[in-house]
């Protein structure tokens, strides 16, 4: 294993425009479940609905005191702290060769560890914010104008912000190297992604197979933050 981990570190170093595309898995060492793993969020109903039902725009706006409820038993993530995977992404960011993150989480942790270009493809939960007047809280509240309260995340049934896909695909693009870990890239939209990488290294680290395995330079099958910490140490 640190044959691999050694060669991690070689493109690293001969690389200037890095780009690191993340998933749940990235996240499951800060204490996170993941989805659509055996024990994530999606594998038990709450409250008599899936999971995915509840996170859809039109229960949302049905039911917000499930929604709400779910939220902050569920995907409370206020507690949770960056993990040495994060910590090694905002050293490669300082020392110029990360150019972007692009991740699917939605937990902030990318920027609480002090990352700056962190490209969000389903928004996050970190704050709420009334639909009617723009006004912003870190908690969920009762708007004075009677307005809808939402986190700025992306539900099932709602469009990806364009911009935010245009500058992922933009920065995918111009990577001479991707690194690609925590994810099986098998749910859109991380396939769609994936596909616009033209450039020399492409890096997976992750737990399981994906079917990009065959394409890349180098396949890790293990930990996140051990890898990125060892590599950019």
């Amino acid at each position: 294993m640190n044959n691999k981990l050694d060669r991690l570190d070689e493109i690293i170093k001969i690389s200037d425009n890095i780009v690191f595309f993340g998933g749940a898995g990235t996240s499951t060492e800060s204490g996170i479940p993941d989805f659509r793993g055996k024990d994530g969020l999606y594998s038990r109903k709450y409250k008599g609905y899936n999971p995915e039902e509840i996170l859809h725009i039109n229960f949302f706006l049905q039911n917000r005191k499930i929604f709400n409820e779910f939220l902050e038993e569920k995907m409370n993530f206020k507690n949770i702290k960056p993990n040495k995977g994060h910590l090694a992404l905002v050293k490669l960011e300082q020392i110029g060769k990360l150019k972007a993150i692009i991740t699917q989480n939605i937990d902030n942790l990318h920027q609480d560890a002090g990352s700056l270009n962190v490209l969000e493809l389903h928004g996050n939960i970190s704050h709420f914010y009334c639909l009617a007047c723009d006004r912003k809280e870190p908690e969920n509240f009762s708007c004075d104008c009677g307005g809808i309260t939402r986190p700025p995340v992306t539900l099932y049934g709602e469009n990806l912000d364009e911009e935010i896909t245009e500058l992922a695909t933009s920065a995918i693009k111009k990577a001479d190297t991707l690194i690609v870990a925590g994810t099986s890239l098998t749910v859109y939209p991380a396939a769609y992604y994936i596909q616009y990488f033209k450039g020399k290294n492409l890096v997976i680290i992750n737990a399981d197979e994906t079917k990009y395995d065959r394409y890349a330079t180098l396949v890790i099958r293990d930990s996140f933050a051990k890898v990125m910490d060892y590599a950019v140490k």
